[in-house]
């Protein structure tokens, strides 16, 4: 077992800021530091008054006890750090990590302290739940943020969390360039989504991402709902089966959505889940399934293409979407590492 270098009582982080608990009573003060954070970093993710209540009153965070705020000598909270910890009967815990530290005082290094003491904090945490439940799994440490944002360089430089996986989003126009040809790979044929399919698209879904750390299944009725929405389009979605396997099933999908700007009209197809089972992978089944789409939002009077990306895998996904002639917006890493003890 490690020794841990604070106690469980302390909240001290370091010494240019006097150091407390978060208590609920800060969560005003809270947002209006992540509001300046905002304006000068203009963040993919951002926080709000409502989701920091909604994070503090949940029945097993214990804010009091994995939150810190540090207050300049006038009083004035310029920096915190969260850890919003899974329930305690979670077999697998995790602990995702937040932090904010206003520009003014980022020379301080006090954002890569936090990093150390929020990691600190977390294997303590799971230490304490092993007391009594020495059968828990590993713990899982992460936090997303920003790619190149301060938090980024804070975590790089702290070297205990290494990056696991991206989030961006992508657009492509459907009018100013010729749209990729649909070539599916030999011994598979592209379907058009019907809802007859439904379950085993939803299969084939939980197949394709059940690698990915920290993945759950999408439950049915999570699934069916996500179709009944207005914006979902079922019927411009498509399925990948493979002819020389007919037990296989589906190996891949497209499921797709519309985006309506209000004020301009303009009119995004979008691509809310893709995905191709393991075994059906790098044989181009994704770039089929995406070309495919692009030509039905034509069809259907989009003018642009989008979709929401999650890779672990970094320089292939941009080759695959860039080689589409989707633009690349700013990416969202995930730090994490696991611990056992």
């Amino acid at each position: 077992m490690r020794e841990q270098q604070l106690s469980w009582e302390q909240a001290i982080v370091e010494g240019s800021l006097e150091w407390a608990f978060l208590r609920r009573e800060d969560l005003g003060e809270v947002a209006e530091l992540c509001a300046a954070i905002e304006y000068f970093d203009d963040p993919t993710q951002h926080r709000e008054l409502s989701g920091l209540t909604d994070d503090f009153d949940r029945p097993w965070a214990y804010p009091t006890n994995h939150a810190v705020v540090g207050r300049d000598r006038g009083g004035t909270i310029v920096a915190y750090g969260w850890n919003h910890i899974t329930p305690p009967d979670d077999p697998l815990p995790h602990a995702w990590m937040e932090i904010g530290v206003h520009p003014a005082w980022r020379h301080h290094k006090i954002g890569y302290k936090l990093v150390g003491w929020l990691i600190d904090r977390a294997r303590a945490w799971y230490l304490h739940l092993r007391e009594s439940r020495p059968e828990l799994g590993p713990l899982w440490v992460g936090c997303a943020t920003d790619e190149g944002s301060r938090v980024s360089t804070d975590l790089e430089e702290n070297g205990l969390l290494k990056p696991q996986r991206w989030f961006f989003d992508a657009h492509r126009s459907l009018t100013d360039e010729p749209l990729p040809l649909v070539v599916p790979p030999p011994g598979i044929e592209l379907r058009t989504f019907e809802r007859a399919w439904s379950e085993k698209v939803r299969t084939a879904h939980n197949i394709a991402f059940g690698t990915r750390h920290g993945a759950h299944d999408v439950p049915q009725a999570a699934w069916e709902a996500s179709l009944e929405r207005p914006d979902s389009r079922p019927d411009w979605s498509w399925i990948a089966v493979c002819t020389d396997d007919p037990g296989a099933g589906v190996v891949g999908y497209a499921v797709n959505c519309e985006i309506i700007e209000r004020q301009s009209g303009w009119r995004e197809g979008w691509t809310e889940r893709i995905g191709v089972i393991p075994d059906y992978q790098r044989q181009g089944l994704a770039r089929a399934l995406l070309a495919a789409s692009m030509h039905t939002f034509a069809d259907h009077g989009c003018t642009l293409a989008g979709i929401g990306i999650d890779t672990d895998n970094l320089p292939e996904t941009e080759s695959l979407f860039a080689g589409m002639g989707y633009r690349l917006e700013d990416r969202v890493v995930l730090f994490g590492a696991t611990f056992e003890d």
